[in-house]
């Protein structure tokens, strides 16, 4: 795991925390909680003043509660959504006192989704501050994308490993527009009826491929790197389907598109090899070859 990506995780594990001692608690003592995290005290001010600002308030003597309109009200869903968004500094347009009030006030309709991956910041958080409105209102938009225009009924706002996507449904289609892609965008004052169906594809969707039509991919994976696998899903929708007694594992992958799993594949050869389809794993071969081929050229 980069450092960069383990400090994300640790401050999101700390900010959820708080806040659950909070929601369980009259108050807490910052002292308490710098002993608790083994962090200094400079540290817990900060998550207090600064990246909790709105949601926790001081009430004297070094010690703090919820702010009145959170108190005995947060679901663990939604502490754990908070600090996943509260995590990642410098991912939003803005992240002020009422940014985080609107954001607890909205997480299960959120426009934000993260679906793991490494994080970049915004490409184009002017676009994302007129989206956000769009999609909370249920309006429709318009933009250019790939020399076409677009009409849409934007969605979600979705990081898929470290890129930046609208989520959004084109002539009924649901589809992934990479934000930095987008190019003369409007809003329209149309609005639309969002469908509870795509709004948990978005969610349930390892990825941004929302195709409804799923390959089934097997793969090998050799006893060395299979901790890795055991550890976490690194392959879409994934599931062990056999421990191997030589320490390897046979796992089962769905994809809706070959993108999601060729270069997951090709990272870790020579170490795992696809049992089927077999058309997914000629076509492999032949990439390796042509690679080759040009690299000898």
């Amino acid at each position: 795991m980069h450092k960069t990506e383990k400090s994300h995780e640790t401050l999101a594990l700390r900010l959820s925390s708080i806040l659950c001692l909070l929601n369980e608690s009259e108050s807490i003592s910052r002292q308490a909680l710098a002993q608790e995290f083994n962090v200094s005290d400079r540290t817990l001010y900060r998550d207090l003043h600064e990246r909790l600002a709105g949601v926790v308030e001081h009430i004297g003597e070094g010690r703090y509660r919820l702010t009145t309109p959170y108190r005995g009200r947060l679901s663990t869903q939604d502490l754990q959504r908070f600090a996943q968004f509260m995590g990642l500094d410098g991912l939003f347009p803005k992240q002020d006192k009422s940014f985080l009030l609107a954001l607890l006030d909205t997480l299960t309709s959120s426009s934000y989704l993260i679906k793991g991956g490494h994080y970049e910041k915004l490409p184009r958080p002017d676009l994302v501050n007129h989206l956000d409105p769009l999609i909370q209102n249920n309006k429709r938009c318009c933009f250019e994308y790939k020399g076409k225009q677009r009409k849409v009924e934007p969605y979600r706002v979705v990081n898929n490993c470290g890129i930046w996507y609208l989520a959004a449904t084109e002539n009924q289609v649901l589809k992934a527009f990479n934000l930095s892609r987008i190019s003369l965008f409007y809003a329209l004052e149309e609005t639309f009826v969002p469908e509870q169906a795509i709004q948990k594809r978005i969610e349930k969707e390892d990825g941004i491929w929302f195709s409804e039509k799923k390959t089934e991919v097997i793969v090998n994976v050799n006893a060395n790197i299979a901790y890795y696998f055991k550890r976490r899903d690194l392959l879409p929708y994934q599931e062990i389907v056999k421990e191997c007694s030589d320490g390897g594992l046979i796992l089962s992958s769905q994809i809706s598109h070959v993108n999601q799993i060729l270069p997951l594949i090709r990272y870790w050869l020579p170490n795992i090899n696809i049992i089927t389809p077999e058309w997914l794993g000629i076509q492999l071969k032949q990439e390796l070859q042509a690679y080759l081929s040009a690299s000898c050229t």
